[in-house]
């Protein structure tokens, strides 16, 4: 069947056009007895029989073969696939293919509607959508859907760098100033390396030469500093890192403030909330920013949202947590403000947000326990 009938996001011109490689020739069309659907806890919508509802959506017509193959690699990284659908146009009724989601893996929620996708899900899909394609002929789209959680989460730092960028340098040059020659993603897994040959603006205005450069890629992050100004104590946790073990480092169980992945669709300030939660088992009654910032721009696209927590701290609050879904194994420790001070003079700190916000706390300190 030639025709193919697309709902949902694929609604969104530059999204299809990206999918399908170019511009692809489009109809309104509609099915009856359907409704579109968020799929549960997904950023995506799946349709369902529903008497007297409607679909609308777009009639594909004269697809290059190309270009159906790369839909269908796109559909089935999702585990949707093409059934055959009755649909109307504004002159004829057709058979045509359609792409339906498995009942075994996603459950209807809410009904859908385009314009609330955009508004939050667009800019974050486009990205997703360019990492998902780049697999495009190199492997299976059920393997590329498998990691589909963490391409999310990329691509939702990426939106997140787009609506909030960091401070303009005093140059003005910006990634308008920027070329991407060719774009690889030679690994990508729970992390990712983004690999480019690019070329930028000088200092001097002049065009540098086309160079290659490759970036450790992952998800934007929050790091909670727990602090009792009652007490006058912090709370640090305690588990296995890989940077120092893979570093080589014999002393690779780290302490450091509570931290955690921001899920897309998450403010900073919930995921800060929930991660105290899940590590800690500890509520905070007041988020204080910190930093927001690159911990290590030259080779990584990792960013921290840094705070300081207000919270009572209790000897009975340290114990053993995590997710065990995550295979965390999380001991919390207790120690004064002096003790704090002391492991950062002394060099006992290995992680450098720990010691950043040491240092922010030691400027702040006096008046939060005036205010706390």
């Amino acid at each position: 069947m030639s025709d193919l009938f697309v709902y949902g996001t694929l609604r969104h011109k530059p999204l299809l056009e990206l999918i399908t490689g170019g511009p692809v020739e489009a109809h309104p069309a509609k099915i009856p007895e359907f409704a579109v659907h968020w799929a549960k806890g997904e950023s995506f919508p799946m349709i369902s029989a529903q008497e007297g509802g409607v679909v609308h959506g777009l009639l594909l017509k004269s697809l290059t073969e190309r270009q159906r193959d790369r839909l269908d690699f796109y559909e089935q990284a999702f585990g949707y696939n093409r059934a055959d659908v009755l649909v109307h146009t504004c002159e004829t009724k057709l058979m045509a293919s359609c792409y339906i989601a498995s009942r075994k893996l996603y459950r209807a929620d809410a009904l859908w509607e385009l314009q609330d996708w955009i508004d939050k899900w667009a800019v974050t899909s486009m990205r997703a959508a360019e990492e998902v394609m780049l697999s495009y002929g190199n492997e299976d789209p059920r393997d590329v859907g498998a990691r589909f959680g963490t391409i999310r989460m990329r691509a939702a730092a990426y939106a997140d760098a787009q609506a909030h960028p960091s401070a303009l340098t005093p140059s003005g040059l910006t990634a308008a100033n920027v070329t991407s020659h060719k774009r690889m993603i030679p690994y990508a897994n729970y992390f990712a390396v983004d690999e480019h040959d690019l070329s930028f603006t000088r200092h001097n205005g002049t065009p540098s030469e086309v160079v290659n450069r490759a970036t450790f890629m992952a998800a934007d992050a929050v790091i909670v500093l727990p602090y009792d100004p009652v007490r006058d104590r912090v709370l640090l946790v305690e588990q296995f890192r890989a940077g120092p073990y893979f570093r080589g480092d014999p002393h690779c169980w780290a302490l450091e403030p509570v931290a955690g992945r921001i899920d897309p669709g998450e403010t900073a300030i919930e995921a800060a909330d929930r991660e105290t939660r899940e590590e800690a088992r500890l509520e905070i009654s007041k988020l204080i920013p910190v930093n927001r910032g690159y911990p290590s721009p030259g080779c990584s696209s990792e960013y921290y949202h840094l705070f300081v927590g207000i919270a009572d701290l209790p000897d009975d609050i340290v114990g053993v947590g995590g997710e065990e879904a995550e295979a965390e194994d999380i001991r919390t420790h207790l120690f004064s403000y002096a003790e704090l001070m002391d492991m950062v003079d002394g060099d006992r700190i290995s992680t450098q947000p720990t010691c950043l916000l040491a240092l922010w706390l030691a400027r702040a300190r006096e008046g939060l326990r005036q205010t706390g």
